[in-house]
């Protein structure tokens, strides 16, 4: 998995230079442009960044990645005979997709603002968005049934990193110690909210 450096001016290709498209529905395309993001494909996220479809596509994958726990609590139940508290699960789900989406929101807005300060990034906000929204695929590897949860954290940092190194113009170095910083330091807050009992509590 390599990629043209950071700092060198990449090879601009024809489809990155065309305007950018209109809302279409071409989910394999995206989802196909999303694992390409996993993959450190510098092309895919310099196209992500500048299409806004990346950010319906990429909410489409988010809302997907989130519902895979939900989805292992309702296979456990079925396997142990137990009945399925739909009527407290749904609006679990839907208070965890929003919680997650705003986090991303000021994970992202953060770190774009730290970048400008402390590297002169030179991208925009939502081109950032778009591409770290699109690259939310590693989410689903949630999946893996050892180290999992790790592989996904792991894969959150990647995906900064990539996307400040090609939207924002920062040396891949900057672009690790940056995305690694922000990765962790939002990590403990997550651990922080949840066993600090501040996190929403499911509606009765």
């Amino acid at each position: 998995m390599t990629h043209s450096c950071a700092g060198v001016a990449p090879l601009i290709t024809a489809d990155e230079t065309a305007p950018p498209p209109k809302l279409r529905f071409a989910p394999l395309y995206y989802l196909d442009e999303a694992f390409k993001i996993m993959t450190w494909d510098d092309v895919a996220v310099r196209r992500a960044s500048r299409d806004n479809n990346s950010l319906l596509y990429g909410f489409l994958i988010l809302a997907i990645g989130t519902a895979l726990p939900f989805g292992f609590l309702v296979q456990k139940s079925f396997q142990l005979g137990y009945p399925v508290p739909w009527s407290l699960m749904a609006p679990r789900y839907a208070q965890t997709l929003a919680y997650t989406l705003a986090w991303i929101i000021l994970q992202v807005g953060l770190s774009h603002q730290l970048a400008k300060l402390f590297f002169d990034a030179k991208g925009s906000y939502l081109g950032v968005m778009r591409a770290c929204m699109l690259g939310q695929l590693f989410r689903c590897l949630i999946i893996v049934p050892v180290g999992g949860g790790a592989l996904v954290g792991l894969g959150g940092i990647a995906v900064l990193m990539i996307v400040f190194e090609e939207v924002d113009g920062i040396d891949r170095m900057k672009a690790f110690g940056l995305a690694a910083t922000i990765g962790v330091a939002f990590w403990v807050a997550s651990i922080w909210w949840v066993t600090g009992g501040n996190h929403p509590s499911i509606p009765h």
